[in-house]
């Protein structure tokens, strides 16, 4: 029977197109809600903290008022000083000193994630990236740092060599566990920015949206009726 063979349907670049597509949709997500927070925080400290800081001033300065005038005990000031802590014991450590094991773990690394031996562009890049790493593990003495890296590089699809069939679809399957890999960390970073002071605010704040009203307004009132009664009561101290 003449004619060309059908492309075979190969699973695993399949799986691998439909990874990538949820890392780079999940990433919008991620970078969207930093953003997000970062505007509530930077609205929070201008709108809310600098009403807490002018509260604080007025509530020093009735503290000290009222201590003028025998109404309130002077505060005793803390005589001890802090202790200091011990010295940085750093530079007699293993650490600071020259490791043979560092200079091989660094010379090891070096030359399996050299940017020349890339097979493409985009490796390169990986590899430069990892370079750099590699660099600083070295200068700041890191042996464990050095040996993640090396371990991670071992795992990774640019480590596989060969343009046979068994190491292409070694490399797929490296990559894929790469992409899933970096979805589980995107999640958890979700969940650690929840979990956040603003990110709790945040949530706050949308769900009273939903029931009609709005929760960082209502702060807002509330500190400066705090600011009112404060200057109020300053005022009838200094009469």
């Amino acid at each position: 029977m003449s004619g060309s063979l059908a492309p075979v349907h190969d699973p695993s670049r399949a799986r691998l197109a439909v990874l990538e597509q949820q890392v780079a949709e999940r990433e919008r997500v991620l970078a969207a809600f930093k953003t997000g927070l970062q505007a509530l925080q930077a609205r929070y400290l201008a709108e809310v903290g600098a009403l807490y800081a002018e509260l604080h001033a007025l509530d020093a300065a009735i503290a000290e008022t009222e201590t003028r005038l025998g109404l309130r005990a002077p505060s005793e000031d803390a005589d001890d000083e802090p202790e200091a802590p011990p010295p940085d014991a750093a530079g007699c450590t293993s650490r600071s000193a020259s490791s043979v094991d560092l200079k091989r773990i660094f010379h090891h690394v070096a030359k399996a994630i050299h940017p020349d031996r890339a097979r493409d562009d985009a490796a390169r890049y990986r590899r430069h990236s990892l370079m750099a790493e590699a660099n600083r593990a070295y200068a700041e003495r890191d042996e464990d740092r050095l040996r993640l890296i090396l371990h991670a590089w071992e795992r990774s699809p640019d480590a596989v060599v060969g343009d046979d069939p068994k190491a292409q679809a070694l490399r797929l399957r490296r990559r894929a566990a790469e992409l899933e890999d970096h979805l589980v960390r995107i999640e958890a970073e979700f969940a650690d920015l929840r979990r956040s002071a603003i990110g709790r605010l945040q949530h706050r704040i949308d769900e009273t949206r939903t029931q009609g009203w709005d929760l960082f307004a209502e702060m807002v009132r509330e500190v400066k009726r705090e600011v009112a009664r404060a200057k109020a009561r300053l005022a009838s101290l200094r009469r």
